[in-house]
């Protein structure tokens, strides 16, 4: 891609996030995102079909850096269960950016349904992958939905309170959390 469209769409990203602290993605129209952008409309066409486009492109980059980062957790052999899923959790957290409003929004819902599907059906993919690799009986598809979305939706909050600056902790200290509480449950917390 040469960076004259590369920049365009650099412009398109950073007008669509600022838009959509303010109204959602159906609110917004493709002239707004242009002229806060400061591209033509044949810009815009020439480098996305539609809003939604924006988000998936920017959610599609940090699926792929999500996806590499869990291949290299399921195929580390060496290291021990419980540090591994440690150094996974905090390369992860180390991956997110407090001013990313678009993944920030496409976490909540804000940014249209098909970001936040596309983030939920990975985090089914990861679960079912790292079950298949960890109970003494295959789990059901049942079973696979219920803890899915149980692990999948606190990922996606405590990925959003970290993107908006309400989960504070560092990220490894943060990492050894969650995998504590992973592990152990989080019964032991509450008592």
């Amino acid at each position: 891609m040469d960076v004259r469209r590369e920049k365009s769409r650099e412009k398109l990203r950073h007008a669509l996030a600022e838009l959509l602290r303010e109204q959602s993605l159906e609110q917004i129209s493709i002239e707004q995102i242009t002229d806060k952008a400061g591209v033509t409309r044949p810009t815009f066409y020439s480098n996305y079909q539609s809003r939604q486009d924006i988000i998936i492109e920017h959610v599609e980059h940090w699926l792929a850096r999500r996806e590499t980062l869990f291949q290299a957790f399921l195929e580390d052999q060496q290291t021990p269960e419980p540090d591994r899923l440690v150094a996974f959790i905090e390369h992860l957290l180390n991956t997110l950016s407090p001013d990313d409003t678009l993944l920030q929004l496409a976490l909540s819902g804000r940014a249209g349904e098909q970001a936040l599907q596309r983030v939920t059906n990975q985090n089914t993919d990861f679960f079912r992958r790292r079950a298949s690799r960890s109970f003494n009986e295959p789990p059901t598809e049942d079973d696979i939905l219920l803890i899915s979305t149980f692990y999948g939706s606190a990922t996606i909050g405590i990925i959003s309170g970290v993107i908006s600056g309400k989960i504070t902790q560092q990220p490894a200290d943060l990492a050894r959390q969650l995998a504590a509480m992973i592990y152990n449950g989080i019964g032991h917390r509450l008592y």
